[in-house]
């Protein structure tokens, strides 16, 4: 497995009640999860490549509990962010 770790500031946003039950690893409050997320990278790698500094914003969506998966996500990623770093 290749070692990453990820320190960010983020905003997330998405359809539940507050609190986002997701977070829990429980139930969505209207069945399914609509979620989009903001990242601003303090610091990170993975692997062997840096990804300080970067942004990246990501638009989710699962037709039920985000744990139990089958879940689309769309990412748009810094444009300062090199092919290693996408």
């Amino acid at each position: 497995m290749i070692p990453w770790e990820v320190q960010a500031d983020e905003l997330v946003a998405c359809n539940c009640a507050y609190g986002c039950p997701c977070q829990f690893n429980a139930l969505p409050t209207h069945g399914n999860c609509e979620a989009m997320a903001g990242f601003q990278i303090k610091q990170g790698y993975f692997g062997d490549t840096r990804l300080d500094g970067l942004h990246a914003v990501g638009i989710m969506s699962w037709p039920g509990p985000i744990h139990e998966g089958s879940g689309k996500a769309f990412m748009i990623v810094d444009e300062r962010a090199d092919e290693a770093q996408r």
